[in-house]
């Protein structure tokens, strides 16, 4: 009896863990996606941003500076849509949000983002 409880947890677990890969794997489609891909820079001064795509998702990655010597730690984070929401989640959830007319990504917490002009 003891044992098919642990087995009944067991499979519970795993089936836990098969539905969130499925929902982190998740696509997300469509043209407005597409227009987050790029480089970004924080209005507030926090660290740039890497928007891309990566087979059929997107990705966000942040160039942080950590530690005592500020070495760069880039961070990259998968960016999922549920019920038409975007978000990364970095431990706790971070919802982006773009504004085309003004060309600003909002993340939130974590403030405005504007398009970075890359060099030639």
């Amino acid at each position: 009896m003891k044992k098919n409880r642990q087995l009944l947890k067991l499979a519970a677990c795993l089936m836990g863990a098969a539905a969130l890969m499925l929902q982190g794997c998740a696509d997300i489609k469509g043209p407005e996606t597409e227009k987050l891909c790029g480089p970004w820079t924080s209005v507030e001064g926090k660290p740039d941003v890497l928007v891309y795509r990566e087979g059929d998702s997107y990705k966000v990655t942040v160039f942080a500076r950590s530690g005592k010597t500020r070495r760069l730690r880039p961070q990259t984070y998968l960016l999922v849509e549920e019920d038409g929401n975007l978000f990364i989640n970095t431990g706790y959830r971070i919802d982006v949000a773009y504004n085309e007319a003004a060309d600003v990504l909002t993340f939130s917490p974590g403030g405005d983002y504007v398009r970075k002009e890359v060099q030639p």
